[in-house]
């Protein structure tokens, strides 16, 4: 081989891996009025591409867990076309494989967590050309987030899907949000979760019903991570199905 194949042969290598690199390269985002900065990755889904107006699902994964893994394990193969903004934990996490991060549970932490998130939500419809409102979908402590934006930030979402988690008791919303222009919620729990008990993914549900919110409550037979074997199946329908209603 001579001199210049063997040069542009590395210039090829070097440039595959910079793609490589680049994809799996988390940017970063920052609300207006917070000081939170949220890091995130984005996958484009079905035969959409990068400069589509596609429907926006905001992911976020569960304790000790990455955005990469947690696409590739629950969402990879998810056919419809969408724009996926898969969020990285802001807290440590020890113990973590794959330098998995958290969520805050606590509900002083959760709560700011979630305002900050919704105040980043208009810098991301700046930066995506996006279709509809956009889907939250959060699982464990990232569904505690996903359950607190439904109860005090529902109307910039159009679905927002809890799964295998719960909201706190003290954060339980005070204003009842029932207009046309909330957010529905679909959550998901397992009726033999030890980890976030199915008791209390059941009582966040009751009383944010109470509230006059819109949620759907879908359990299935299995633990905390029967949501990435038997329900998923059930998961990924209710989301293709919201997806279709907003892309039509």
């Amino acid at each position: 081989m001579t001199a210049m194949k063997k040069l542009a042969a590395l210039i090829l290598v070097l440039l595959i891996a910079g793609a490589i690199y680049w994809w799996n390269l988390p940017a970063t985002v920052k609300g207006p009025h917070s000081e939170q900065e949220f890091e995130y990755i984005v996958r484009i889904t079905g035969n959409g591409s990068s400069s589509d107006t596609l429907p926006m699902i905001i992911t976020l994964h569960g304790q000790g867990d990455t955005p990469k893994k947690f696409f590739d394990t629950l969402l990879n193969k998810f056919d419809q076309p969408a724009r996926f903004v898969v969020l990285k934990g802001i807290m440590d996490f020890p113990g973590g494989r794959w330098g998995g991060r958290g969520w805050p549970m606590d509900a002083n932490g959760l709560r700011k967590c979630g305002n900050a998130l919704a105040d980043a939500v208009p810098v991301f419809l700046e930066r995506f050309p996006t279709k509809g409102k956009p889907i939250v979908l959060g699982f464990s402590s990232g569904a505690g987030i996903a359950y607190y934006l439904a109860a005090y930030h529902g109307e910039q979402f159009s679905y927002l899907f809890p799964l295998s988690g719960r909201l706190p008791n003290g954060l339980i919303t005070d204003k009842a949000e029932s207009n046309s222009d909330v957010a529905r919620t679909i959550a998901f729990h397992g009726r033999t979760d030890q980890v976030i008990g199915f008791r209390q993914g059941e009582l966040t549900v009751r009383n944010l019903k109470q509230e006059g919110m819109d949620v759907d409550f879908i359990t299935f037979n299995g633990g905390h991570l029967g949501i990435f074997q038997s329900a998923k199946p059930l998961v990924m329908k209710q989301l293709s199905d919201a997806v279709m209603e907003i892309t039509p």
